[in-house]
């Protein structure tokens, strides 16, 4: 039976970016950020996105990843109520929304932690954290050390090991399921939380709500990890990075091209690859614009997102080609006004264009797909895509330096740089076949 997030297009939300909250939470009173994320949903909905992937939302010290309070809305951004009423206007809306899920680490001034720091050995959560050790101090001048996330020691790693920790953070998941009807978890760095926790969350959780996604942050091949019994989908890293890759490096071949969309696809089951979470940028990456800062390059690698298997998943602003380098300038605050210049409407214009198509075209999501032999230009990446009726689209991409005669058939579903039989330098062109 199909699943919501089969047929999922998502809206990438960093809130404390996206509404220019302060970096750090030093404030005693609540800011409510939420009206202005709620006038975004009626914005998300009219692009075509029917999911939102929002985080990290709950009570931090700094960028949301030092988790002070896993029950409390951050007060950067408002309240509980505020943000169950988000959920409850996106629902009304057709839009699922999945949270971030740090449980990997937390930050300094959770109580777990603070309690260490203030009982020491006499703490009953001196086993919560992985790693702690009364015979020397952490370089932040803690009376103990501890394992600390990459070497982070603002983010102390929890011991998913020890049952009270476990039995904790199930609670969690079911105070926000319970509060704010959420519909998933984004797991913040997935390959490090433990297999036997994750299994157990995911009988928690499915029981409560069948249809309730979980989702991986897995920046590698993920393939133990989509066996059925923990994540649902991960995040696609490798086929970004491979895309990214082909479209920097000019020696690279269609065949190279075709190697890397393969091997992206081959290394999961079947079942798994029609629900791989789908990127080109996010809040921990340098934004697509900024790689090249050319339109065209970049509606090439969205009409590569959106004709390939999985979900596909843009980041805030890139319906205007946003520019952002590396955290933090990829999570800058995002005017709302903005969006209504002449030049963003058209941009949205396009992405509205392919989310479309996405939706109603069954080849699009289509697992079927094959790379012909028709053209001889080494950088004219071809590719057909098949639904179950054997009804075909075709993808073409010139990455070359020089123009390319095509063979006018077949209606077209989205061009540009294409005239008259030929397809420019920077072109796109998707038609039936």
């Amino acid at each position: 039976m199909s699943t919501w997030y089969e047929q999922a297009i998502f809206y990438h939300m960093y809130p404390l970016g996206i509404t220019g909250a302060p970096k750090t939470n030093v404030q005693t009173e609540v800011t409510d950020r939420f009206k202005e994320l709620d006038q975004w949903i009626p914005h998300i909905r009219s692009l075509g996105c029917n999911a939102i992937y929002i985080g990290p939302l709950f009570e931090s010290s700094s960028h949301g990843y030092d988790t002070r309070d896993y029950k409390l809305v951050d007060r950067r951004l408002g309240t509980n109520d505020d943000f169950r009423e988000f959920t409850k206007l996106c629902h009304e809306n057709g839009i699922k929304v999945v949270v971030d899920g740090v449980f990997n680490h937390t930050g300094r001034e959770f109580f777990a932690f603070k309690d260490i720091q203030e009982k020491k050995w006499d703490s009953p959560y001196k086993d919560w954290y992985k790693g702690v050790n009364f015979g020397w101090q952490s370089p932040l001048g803690d009376p103990f050390g501890y394992e600390a996330w990459q070497g982070h020691f603002e983010l102390p790693c929890l011991n998913l090991y020890n049952q009270q920790v476990k039995d904790y953070l199930f609670d969690v998941i079911r105070f926000w399921m319970d509060e704010f009807d959420i519909d998933g978890i984004r797991f913040d760095v997935g390959n490090e939380v433990s297999h036997r926790f994750l299994k157990r969350i995911r009988e928690h959780v499915k029981a409560m709500k069948p249809d309730i996604y979980l989702l991986g942050e897995i920046w590698h091949d993920a393939s133990q990890w989509l066996m059925g019994d923990e994540y649902d989908s991960v995040m696609n890293y490798p086929l970004m990075s491979g895309i990214h890759d082909f479209f920097i490096d000019r020696t690279m071949k269609k065949e190279d091209f075709e190697y890397m969309v393969n091997h992206c696809y081959t290394m999961y089951m079947q079942q798994s690859n029609n629900v791989l979470f789908n990127l080109l940028d996010s809040h921990d990456t340098e934004r697509l614009m900024n790689r090249f800062r050319d339109l065209d390059i970049f509606y090439q690698q969205l009409a590569v997102l959106f004709t390939m298997p999985g979900s596909p998943c843009i980041y805030y602003g890139t319906e205007i080609a946003m520019e952002g380098s590396f955290d933090p300038d990829c999570r800058r605050c995002m005017p709302w006004d903005n969006l209504h210049t002449e030049e963003n409407q058209r941009r949205i214009h396009e992405i509205q264009k392919l989310i479309h198509l996405r939706k109603t075209e069954p080849s699009f999501k289509s697992l079927y797909f094959h790379f012909p032999e028709e053209y001889r230009d080494d950088r004219l990446v071809h590719y057909i895509k098949l639904d179950r009726n054997q009804n075909q689209i075709e993808i073409l991409l010139n990455c070359a330096q020089e123009d390319v005669t095509l063979q006018e058939k077949g209606e077209i579903l989205f061009q540009r740089q294409y005239k008259n039989g030929r397809l420019y330098p920077k072109g796109v062109l998707i038609r039936r076949r």
